[in-house]
């Protein structure tokens, strides 16, 4: 009993305080226009929710930005392409590797040969 007595009056005095925890502060660079925050004595640049910059030099977007499932098929449909590609360009690179051992192979197999003749 007196455990939950103690846990209620731990959790009475803590409510009160992170209620009133307040937001970091803000701070502009007057040359560059950039907003930063302030945490302490430390200054981290604080960026929009499109993840640009929140500087007056950077433009916003205007347009919507949501992706649509148009935009994730074609995205699927170009990554699916670029691995066929890949897949092609490593088999031709496999091909080429492979004619070139061979005829080093029948190189030593030559120079072993012309000694002993």
């Amino acid at each position: 009993m007196i455990k939950v007595a103690i846990t209620v009056g731990l959790l009475a005095l803590a409510i009160p305080a992170t209620a009133q925890e307040a937001p970091p502060s803000t701070w502009r660079d007057p040359d560059t226009r950039c907003v930063y925050l302030k945490v302490g004595d430390a200054l981290s640049l604080r960026y929009r929710r499109d993840g640009t910059p929140d500087c007056a030099s950077v433009q916003q977007d205007s347009t919507d930005a949501s992706i649509t499932r148009g935009d994730l098929r074609e995205a699927t449909q170009q990554i699916v392409r670029s691995i066929e590609d890949l897949r092609r360009d490593i088999g031709a690179v496999r091909r080429e590797m492979e004619r070139t051992h061979n005829e080093l192979e029948n190189i030593r197999r030559e120079t072993r040969r012309s000694p002993a003749q």
